[in-house]
């Protein structure tokens, strides 16, 4: 069904672009306007805070806490060696853990409130452009995205900067249609505020330069205003580049992380592990093995294929409108009606391609830095773009399409509060330290930085004697503290009965001298891993415990 219009449109402007007219037909009736915001965002929180406290912190939000836990004059400290560019973030979470705690809930809380607003902007932008259906739909695709609730879920900075995104483009409408010293100036400040969330996430700019040059708008007082929170970016870039060893771990992306960002975009995990129905495998239609083979489960690829097959009706209508204008001889830069689908597309395709496309490309040609989070800002022009595809169908058959989204979706909305949902899962690791870790026993962490969940389970790790700590994370600037040599923590070893090493799967064990050290005094009792993390028990060496120890526990 197509969105309901007016018979007249709006005048153009003195810029030549055409301001969206006031909604009518159903965004006309006085609850609409409401709706369209309202019900992403209610949709959006009650997913949210579906089982918040599920999932643990995994090794990120330990940063947070880390970080917000700190003082101020501890935080810039940190700030000036390392996670520069999760400053701003940190310091508000600062306020936050100083008013409610570092409960999961309390940390994860903030997240979940910029996600509403994410879903409630992407709605607000339908109804700018003309188009308050595709803003309903687009904002409500968004809230039960799996990709978007595994993000919301979690105390890390990318659901405020997707907020931000959204919030900027609904500025850049703005300056698009009126651009006054104040909307200019205002674009400014927020374009700013979202590089100071993620510095990766000013690449949004990118984008709105071509939605400007397709739209003909007043390009020169855009690049000023752009050209302005440069300027105000530029220490965070300097001292961020100065940080690069935060970015030395991420690999050289592969042609299989193309096709993942395809399905991470529309809305689920893109999960790496192999898929669970092999029995679809044989009847799957043209271009199921493909994503297959990437690991990707059959709910998400059908996920994404819908979503792709909804852009491509939005993208079939602004075709349409388009080359109807220039039929016509008309213009068609502004909004409202079939012209809409066009405005709307024009602001979602650069947003959607854009960042994306720039993070890959430098990843190739010079230093890895793509991760999907880096470019999670964008995934509400993905919603938008299927809304308006939902939008220009049939009532009935967009329902029963937004039916299917939401059967879709469940497997990760329920996936990502699972065990398996998060990088690390540190629960049957700490249990473990819990109940068999004495007062008084040796612990060590592989790598120092696994030392941030310290303050994150301080009644599991306060008891325990941090053998190797020199210097406090705190004192040092660091997430990680500074250790002793050699010959100290020989000195602090001895006379200790047990030592625990808690360390990263996947990551180098005790190496070197450390582990000459350790295995002069102790010998092997136990291994037990878990998600992510893993735990080693060393007992010291006397006739009695190594035969006690022989074989006890190793392996489990």
């Amino acid at each position: 069904m197509s969105e309901r219009t007016s018979g007249r449109e709006a005048a153009p402007d003195a810029s030549g672009t055409a301001p969206c007219p006031p909604a009518r037909g159903w965004a006309g009736r006085g609850r609409w306007p409401s709706a369209v915001t309202v019900v992403p965002a209610a949709l959006a929180l009650a997913v949210g805070l579906w089982d918040l406290d599920g999932p643990p912190l995994w090794r990120d939000e330990a940063a947070t806490v880390s970080a917000a836990v700190r003082t101020l004059p501890q935080l810039a400290h940190l700030l000036r060696s390392v996670d520069a560019v999760h400053g701003l973030y940190y310091a508000l979470m600062h306020v936050v853990v100083g008013v409610f705690g570092t409960a999961e809930v309390a940390l994860r809380l903030p997240s979940v409130l910029a996600g509403a607003l994410a879903a409630a902007g992407t709605g607000a932008l339908g109804r700018a452009l003309g188009l308050p259906r595709a803003g309903l739909y687009g904002g409500t695709l968004l809230a039960l995205m799996p990709i978007f609730s595994r993000y919301v879920q979690e105390a890390r900075p990318y659901p405020m900067t997707t907020a931000a995104a959204v919030g900027v483009t609904l500025l850049l409408l703005r300056v698009l249609r009126s651009p006054t010293p104040a909307a200019l100036a205002g674009y400014a400040v927020a374009l700013t505020a979202l590089a100071y969330l993620n510095l990766f996430a000013f690449l949004v700019a990118g984008a709105h330069g071509v939605v400007v040059v397709l739209s003909r708008g007043r390009f020169a007082r855009w690049a000023c205003a752009t050209a302005a929170a440069s300027v105000a970016v530029a220490p965070l870039a300097w001292l961020g580049s100065g940080q690069g060893a935060q970015v030395s771990w991420i690999r050289r992306p592969e042609a299989a992380d193309v096709g993942r960002l395809a399905v991470q975009m529309f809305g689920d995990l893109g999960a790496t592990t192999p898929p669970r129905w092999p029995g679809l495998a044989p009847t799957a239609p043209l271009g199921v093995p493909a994503l297959t083979a990437l690991g990707v489960a059959p709910p998400a690829w059908a996920l994404t294929l819908l979503g792709l097959a909804l852009g491509l009706v939005s993208a079939i209508r602004a075709a349409r409108a388009a080359s109807g204008a220039v039929a016509g001889g008309a213009e068609w830069r502004g909004a409202g009606g079939s012209r809409g689908y066009a405005a709307l597309v024009r602001v979602t395709l650069p947003w959607l391609l854009v960042p994306a496309t720039v993070l890959l490309a430098a990843s190739w040609a010079a230093h890895p830095v793509y991760v999907f989070r880096y470019v999670l800002c964008c995934v509400p022009a993905a919603a938008l773009l299927a809304g308006a595809g939902l939008a220009a169908l049939p009532t009935g058959v967009a329902v029963a399409a937004l039916a299917a989204w939401i059967g879709l979706s469940v497997p990760g909305q329920l996936a990502t509060r699972g065990p398996d949902g998060r990088q690390d899962d540190p629960r049957p690791v700490l249990a473990l330290l819990a109940s068999t870790a004495r007062p008084g026993d040796g612990v060590m962490f592989v790598p120092a930085k696994v030392r941030k969940y310290v303050t994150v389970y301080p009644s599991v790790f306060g008891r325990l004697s941090d053998v190797a700590l020199a210097w406090s994370p705190e004192r040092d600037g660091s997430f990680a503290g500074r250790e002793v040599g050699p010959r100290l923590l020989a000195a602090r070893l001895a006379g200790l009965r047990t030592l625990w090493v808690v360390g990263h799967t996947g990551k180098a064990g005790l190496t070197g001298r450390r582990l000459d050290v350790v295995t002069r005094a102790f010998v092997p009792a136990g291994r037990w891993t878990s998600r992510g993390l893993y735990a080693e028990r060393y007992e010291a060496r006397d006739d009695t415990r190594t035969q006690r120890s022989n074989g006890a526990g190793v392996g489990k």
